[in-house]
């Protein structure tokens, strides 16, 4: 089959994309968001150049272009696939109605499979995950030593988050370690509720450096903005565990349900632990790279994306075997 991806994050890029070539698929990637604003013809061009089984999209990658994506769809009688990796906490927002124009749903949430399904849309779960090509242990980078890293941004709107920050870095911040936060400029604007020194941070850190950073770190700091889903968690954790790093995180019930504590990652639920914590393993480099090691191992074994790819091949056949769930009236959750 061939895929059509309508942009190319690194979670497309180097994720669900990659992952499906592994599988044998035929794979293209445009980018709808900005060529479509310049040509409001580009998305019909690339249907008409690559004539592909399905089209892929992935959290908001549309809800710009969307009134001019979805016509064209339809009148190439092209079937949509919708990765809502924004679920659960965007599910009312913009999930259910970009799902509503899918032929097939896929949640990084499996407690919002029902939701969907009530409402007549075929779903399955899908996580994150890693790619072993990509997310592996590297050769060290003198500039990305540090004894602390976290990479992501200052995200604030959800209220996990506002805990993971309290939880994980802001404890860490008055300790005399080495620290360092990589992402956008946000992390440095006062008027937001949490802000860094700028000794704190390093600035943006391209995704292409990710593995280097990883692979520098003494300890990679996790933080969700979901704590109340039962898979749902940062894609970062996969893709730390990946890169052989040792990771300290904020707890979540997803996190719990797929790792072990102390053996393949570690989590704390308050700040004074993870203080402790890092103070003790910080020591123990033996401990860390125990594991670390054991950590790759459980993601390399479980959770890459050549395995998400087959797990929505699958899925694929599934549906297409089953009966057309019927449509019912909106339910609000």
């Amino acid at each position: 089959m061939k895929f059509l991806f309508v942009n190319g994050p690194p979670i497309i890029k180097y994720g669900l994309a990659a992952g499906l070539a592994e599988a044998g698929e035929d794979i293209a990637i445009i980018e709808v968001p900005g060529n479509t604003e310049m040509n409001p013809g580009y998305f019909r061009e690339q249907l008409i150049i690559h004539r592909p089984d399905f089209v892929v999209v992935e959290g908001t990658a549309i809800l710009k272009p969307y009134q001019v994506l979805f016509p064209v769809l339809q009148e190439f009688n092209v079937p949509l696939l919708f990765w809502a990796i924004d679920d659960p906490v965007e599910f009312k927002n913009f999930s259910l109605h970009l799902a509503r124009k899918a032929k097939y749903v896929f949640t990084t949430d499996i407690d919002c499979v029902p939701l969907y399904l009530r409402h007549g849309i075929r779903a399955a779960h899908i996580q994150f995950a890693c790619l072993p090509s990509f997310h592996k242990k590297v050769a060290p980078d003198d500039s990305l030593r540090h004894d602390l890293v976290f990479v992501g941004n200052n995200y604030h709107k959800y209220t996990a988050r506002t805990k993971g920050l309290d939880t994980v870095l802001r404890p860490l911040l008055n300790g005399n370690y080495n620290i360092k936060v990589y992402g956008n400029q946000w992390w440095v604007d006062g008027r937001r509720p949490f802000s860094l020194d700028r000794h704190f941070y390093g600035g943006y850190l391209s995704y292409e450096r990710l593995p280097a950073a990883y692979s520098s770190a003494k300890i990679v700091l996790g933080l969700h903005s979901v704590d109340s889903s039962a898979t749902m968690m940062s894609m970062r954790t996969f893709e730390a565990l990946g890169c052989n790093a040792f990771h300290i995180t904020q707890w979540t019930p997803a996190i719990e349900n797929m790792f072990t504590n102390h053996k393949h990652l570690v989590w704390s639920k308050s700040a004074e632990e993870t203080v402790d914590l890092v103070k003790y393993y910080l020591g123990r480099d033996y401990l860390r790279e125990k594991i670390a090691r054991s950590g790759q191992e459980e993601v390399y074994q479980k959770h890459t994306y050549l395995l998400r790819a087959k797990e929505i091949l699958q899925k694929i056949i599934q549906f297409k075997n089953r009966p057309q769930i019927e449509r019912r009236p909106q339910i609000d959750r």
